[in-house]
């Protein structure tokens, strides 16, 4: 006799089926979802530290809460992981799961448990926004851009599902299509930190300098009235007034970056250029810290090789110029 009921058939169908978008999400992934200083996962820290973290009932509930109140994410990966392994067929641990990958800054882990957890159950609109940062973070805009147009349908107000369709004109090209999103974004929340700075990039790339500073200065000022601070807004202004030779005031901003994050890699290398054109011997001292942070990171050795080229340094210039064509071939060969 066969004992397979139709609901085990569903749930093996099912997982097949997560299995295969596993696997499409992995072959599909560019590589260059590991770059440093990616704006989208410096958005998921701040959307990890804002999260609450509920945890359904579980039999180690109390192991995983301590583990979140710790920040081990590893641990409440683990115990998640054990759990899902106990009963496979539970959406609601594995959209924590999800969102416990996203702030531990494993977007392609969260993608694809979160597509597990579709495979069994509908997605609430906080986990498929949760979704939707995984797949910017991988840099799969199209399929970002998919699930925004879902969120937008079922909520039209919620100004950070146009927020993200804006950041995906921008890296489009679409600057008139984005500003226009993000100016009503900013009508609904004028306080909104990253609309304000995303304006400013449009309307700089858009090369009208003036209004991007004007919405540059207003995400500063926003920004440092947050409680928890960027290093983009003082220092996307820093590099476009370095173009202008208003290398003082950039400096200024870029320092105040570096308070922000002392870990950046980009805002230590951007103080490195500004004190290269204000030829400052601490200007090799930044640009080696940005070579500490990330050693993938090769525009710190480029400005380094000039610097030790100036300095008589020879041996130094070529070798930091060797490690600058090595590591920008590798950026370059990443699809």
């Amino acid at each position: 006799m066969c004992l397979t009921s139709h609901a085990g058939t569903d749930a093996l169908l099912k997982m097949r089926t997560w299995i295969v978008l596993a696997a499409l999400l992995f072959l599909a992934t560019p590589r260059a979802q590991t770059q440093p200083q990616s704006p989208a996962l410096l958005d998921v820290e701040r959307f990890g530290a804002r999260s609450t973290l509920r945890v359904p009932d579980i039999p180690r509930k109390e192991d995983v809460n301590r583990a979140i109140h710790a920040r081990d994410w590893a641990r409440v990966e683990r115990l998640l992981v054990e759990e899902i392994d106990r009963r496979p067929n539970a959406p609601e641990v594995l959209k924590l799961l999800a969102r416990v990958f996203l702030i531990d800054q494993k977007p392609l882990n969260a993608a694809i448990a979160i597509k597990k957890a579709e495979a069994l159950a509908p997605l609430d609109e906080e986990t498929r926004y949760t979704l939707v940062l995984a797949y910017v973070a991988i840099e799969r805009h199209d399929w970002a851009r998919a699930e925004l147009n879902r969120l937008v349908a079922s909520d039209s107000d919620d100004p950070r599902y146009q927020y993200w369709l804006a950041r995906l004109d921008y890296d489009g090209g679409l600057y008139a299509s984005a500003i226009e999103r993000l100016e009503g974004v900013i009508a609904r929340d004028p306080d909104f930190i990253r609309a304000h700075d995303n304006l400013g990039l449009c309307y700089e790339a858009q090369n009208r300098p003036d209004k991007a500073i004007v919405h540059y200065h207003k995400a500063i000022d926003l920004n440092r009235r947050a409680a928890t601070k960027s290093v983009w807004p003082p220092l996307n202004l820093a590099v476009l007034l370095r173009s202008r030779g208003e290398l003082g005031e950039a400096e200024a901003l870029l320092r105040e970056a570096v308070r922000y994050d002392q870990a950046s890699p980009r805002a230590h290398y951007e103080l490195g250029r500004v004190l290269e054109e204000l030829e400052r011997a601490d200007a090799v001292e930044a640009l080696q810290r940005a070579v500490s942070l990330d050693a993938s990171y090769p525009d710190p050795h480029y400005a380094l090789a000039r610097i030790y080229r100036v300095q008589g340094r020879a041996e130094e210039a070529r070798q930091a110029l060797a490690t600058f064509k090595r590591l920008d071939a590798q950026q370059e060969a990443r699809p």
